[in-house]
Parts: structure tokens; sequence; C-alpha cells
């Protein structure tokens, strides 16, 4: 078993003490996460440091990043055709509910590659590098990852050790807050 200081150590190597790349979001150690909720990358580019939310002896603080999330969301220009922008995504408030109605199971969000896009055909292929993905699979060793999109399903499965795979349809395709905690309280389920 890994402490949280090999674990950062590990991460800092791989991805720098600078970093905007996102590698996972949780709320305290990684190590305590059973599931994973796995996209393929991630849409939305932020300029904070991922380092700037990380506490050594404590892990990541979810809520401080989410915080500089939807402040980020809300000062981007809109993209064209768009009238208006909201501070969470629907894939972010997907997640959200399902992480509140899988708990106590502790959620860790990543994706299979880390760098922000607004969408997958435009993540080139320098940055289709699952190494982080792969690192995070085999130092925390997940019971169940959740992938969502057929994409993130087919990679995650690659990489997915023990753990067992749900494969979902994406969440920004509108899956209901009822949906969405019903697969949160499945999480829970499949993770006892």
């Amino acid at each position: 078993m890994h402490t949280l200081d090999d674990f950062q150590h590990q991460l800092e190597k791989a991805i720098g003490r600078s970093a905007t790349s996102r590698p996972f979001v949780c709320e305290g150690s990684p190590l305590d996460c059973g599931v994973f909720i796995v996209g393929f990358n991630p849409a939305t580019d932020m300029s904070a440091d991922f380092w700037k939310f990380w506490t050594p002896g404590y892990g990541f603080d979810k809520a401080a990043w989410f915080d500089a999330y939807k402040a980020e969301s809300l000062n981007k220009p809109l993209r064209p055709g768009k009238t208006r922008r909201t501070a969470v995504s629907p894939t972010r408030r997907v997640i959200e509910w399902i992480c509140e109605a899988a708990s106590p199971v502790r959620c860790l969000e990543s994706n299979i590659y880390s760098t922000a896009t607004p969408d997958m055909n435009s993540l080139g292929h320098e940055d289709r590098d699952a190494a982080i993905f792969r690192f995070l699979v085999e130092t925390i060793k997940p019971s169940v990852i959740v992938a969502h999109g057929k994409d993130a399903g087919r990679e995650a499965d690659r990489f997915s050790g023990r753990a067992k795979i749900l494969a979902v349809p994406h969440f920004s395709r509108g899956l209901s807050e009822k949906k969405a905690r019903e697969l949160g309280a499945e999480i829970r389920l499949l993770a006892a």
C-alpha cells in the first residue's frame, strides 16, 4: 500500500509541479477512493494549477477546486451561437449527483486523458497518453470503474485490472437527476 506522500511524489514526477492538466478530482486522499468515474478527457479547460488544490497529508480539496471551476466557467467567453453560460456543465452536474448518491463510497473523478479540450476530436495525438490514468488504476486499484461514453468505456477496459467496469452513456447526454442518483445507489451497492 502506498502512502499519500508516496502517491504525491509519484504524481509530481508524472505531471510536474506546475500542472494545468486535471489528472483527477476527489475530496481528500485519492487512495481512499474505491470507485472511479471516468470520461474520455475533460471538456472544461482551467487555468488553475492542479497543485493549488493539493494539501500534503490530506490530498485534494474538491470544494476549493469546484469554486475555482465555477468561477472560471462563468468568466469564459461564450461559444459561437450560445447566448448564455452556466457555472456547471451538464456532465459536472451529473457527476455531483452520482457522488452524492454513492456516499459514503468515495469516488475519484478522472479521465483516460487528462488534457482538456472542447470535444474529444480536438484532443491531439500528442495528448493521447493514458499514463496518468494507468498510474491511478495501478496505484489505487479501484473496485468499480464507471466509464461514461463509448470511447471512455473501451479505453477504461484496457486498464481496468480487477475492477468491475460499468459502461454508461456519456453524462453530457442529459441523464436526469433521478437516473444519476439511481446510478449512484447502484455504485454504492457494487462497491460494498
